[in-house]
């Protein structure tokens, strides 16, 4: 199973790439563990409360276009062949 985790704005500078693609994994809780474990203190930084680890209210997902509320739906399952992605708020002019 493959999955493919794009990166947008604050994110993608955290990671050093717009897109990475990864295995065997199952829920979007399990892709926020491997993706914090993989990029480490910078990523995390910009997901997670430093005083609490609670998920920060500017990270957005999507799974294959539908908006993935979070951390309600955090165990929501990912299929191959899904396309995440992370992004901050989008703001416009």
């Amino acid at each position: 199973m493959v999955i493919t985790v794009k990166f947008i704005g604050a994110f993608r500078e955290a990671t050093g790439t717009g897109e990475i693609r990864l295995n065997n994994v199952r829920n979007v809780k399990e892709l926020f563990d491997l993706l914090i474990k993989k990029f480490g203190a910078k990523l995390k930084n910009e997901m997670f409360d430093s005083t609490n680890s609670k998920l920060l209210d500017w990270v957005f997902l999507s799974l294959n276009g539908r908006n993935v509320k979070l951390p309600e739906e955090i165990q929501t399952s990912l299929s191959d062949g899904d396309v995440v992605v992370i992004y901050p708020p989008l703001v416009g002019g």
